[in-house]
């Protein structure tokens, strides 16, 4: 039997302080073991053939006993990034190991500049950029945009992998570039990379080691008491959405009541703070509560966008804070039977975020009895502070409490009270030209009558986020 439990966020580990489940950086730091380290190093998978170097060594100790806050920031950085980079390499059919590669190249920061002039998450230079199809001009450098960069190196992976047959020798080449590895295999008369490192320049020696390194941190860091300093959800629950129409960030953080500084990190690449007019819509990446108000808001004829008039481009002030929290938490116990890709998918989660928020280890095996803590997003349609209700025609601001009669229709409050209640319904955004027959086959639904059944007071014009009867699972509250 599934067991679920859904709390409001306010009473969840991250809703308070930067995100970090454990909240406390002055706990004691374990007593340092080489030989356990060994041990665990030994029986770590790797995608080449492993050596607990020197450098590999001073690498570890730094991350997990005289820089550990470093660690553990490192650690929270990757809840934003993993599941991106995962995405890629899921695509282009490469090992998931390589995620680790920014750590080594950036520590996870996108807007890094080296003093060669290398840009971005990967380091791209202006050069190879090119070749990989990225842009690099002064209002696009697609080195910085995170997406467009993570393909793009990961592509270029995948070439040096098919020159050399080898991950040591293409993790090599991807730092210092194929002709010194070439040069390195000619001198050295072998083709492994633990031969040919002495004639490899003195930061490519080191490369590899630190790649091995920052893999032991992402598969034992539990096992030393790490937490890793978790940003706020709206860095780790994103989806990428291509909007209707070009848009500066300052006027899209307003409409989807996020920081801008969140959509700043979520958007790197654009320089001047707008999106490029794009033929098929500006591709962005927003927090996934705030997605489905965001399209349905640009896709209101000018009738409709009159009730919202501090959504309208050209306001001055930060954004007003939401009605009610964006996230609940759920504690789930996978049956034995259960993998941690079907626990992803039942919660549409990524699994590295998963592991993060949990402290497991990549590969977990479930007892039925452990409960994993998962965060996922009150996706509501308007999310808006109460202010904007009153300008809503038929609908009353009293019907914001959670006390007050079951209102009828499909009013903000009633929308905003389901996201709170175990779920009875998906709430789905109505776009332009969307019929109910097409409702109706895209959820399943036998009858249309339903459809005004659960919606009595709907207009069924484009914005309007209506219910959708959902199916009882064989689902249980934990009291």
């Amino acid at each position: 039997m599934i067991i679920l439990c859904l709390w409001l966020s306010a009473g969840s580990p991250l809703a308070a302080g930067n995100g970090s489940p454990a909240g406390d950086r002055d706990k004691e730091v374990p007593a340092w073991s080489e030989e356990e380290i060994r041990a665990r190093f030994k029986t770590m998978p790797s995608i080449f053939t492993k050596r607990f170097s020197e450098e590999t060594r001073r690498q570890i100790r730094i991350y997990v006993h005289s820089r550990r806050s470093f660690a553990e920031d490192l650690l929270g950085r990757g809840s934003v990034y993993f599941p991106i980079i995962e995405q890629y390499l899921k695509q282009y059919g490469l090992p998931l190991e390589l995620k680790v590669l920014p750590i080594i190249e950036t520590n996870f920061n996108p807007l890094a500049v080296s003093q060669a002039g290398a840009a971005g998450l990967w380091q791209f230079m202006e050069g190879t950029a090119e070749v990989m199809g990225l842009s690099t001009g002064r209002d696009l450098d697609e080195r910085i945009d995170i997406h467009r960069s993570t393909e793009a190196a990961v592509q270029y992976l995948a070439l040096l992998y098919n020159k050399y047959q080898d991950w040591a020798l293409a993790l090599a080449a991807y730092n210092c570039g194929p002709r010194y590895v070439n040069r390195a295999i000619r001198r050295g008369k072998s083709r492994d990379f633990w031969t040919i490192a002495r004639y490899l320049p003195r930061e490519t020696q080191k490369y590899v080691p630190r790649f091995l390194a920052a893999s032991y941190l992402v598969h034992f860091y539990h096992e030393h008491a790490l937490a890793p300093a978790l940003p706020d959800l709206d860095l780790q629950l994103t989806q990428d959405v291509r909007l209707p129409a070009a848009i500066c960030l300052s006027d899209l953080a307003r409409i989807a009541q996020t920081p801008l500084e969140v959509l700043q990190r979520l958007n790197p690449a654009y320089g001047d703070g707008c999106l490029p007019r794009d033929p098929k819509g500006p591709l962005v990446t927003l927090p996934k509560r705030s997605v489905g108000f965001v399209l349905g808001y640009m896709n209101l004829p000018e009738e409709g966008r009159k009730y919202f008039p501090e959504l309208e481009k050209g306001f001055d002030g930060p954004a007003p804070a939401p009605v009610i929290e964006d996230y609940s938490v759920v504690y789930y116990a996978p049956m034995p039977e259960e993998s941690l890709s079907d626990v992803a998918a039942l919660f549409d989660v990524e699994e590295s975020l998963i592991l993060l928020w949990n402290g497991l280890e990549p590969e977990p095996r479930f007892d039925g009895e452990r409960e994993l803590m998962i965060y996922l997003p009150i996706r509501r349609p308007f999310h808006l502070p109460k202010s904007h209700f009153s300008r809503l025609p038929r609908y009353s601001r009293e019907r914001l409490s959670p006390m007050s009669a079951e209102p009828d229709g499909n009013d903000p409050a009633t929308l905003m009270m389901d996201a709170i209640r175990p779920q009875r319904f998906w709430h789905h955004t109505m776009g332009l030209g969307e019929s109910l027959g097409e409702l109706c086959r895209r959820y399943r639904i036998a009858d249309v009558q339903l459809l005004h059944a659960c919606n009595p007071a709907a207009l069924w014009s484009p914005g309007e986020v209506i219910r959708i009867p959902r199916p009882d699972e064989d689902m249980a509250v934990r009291p």
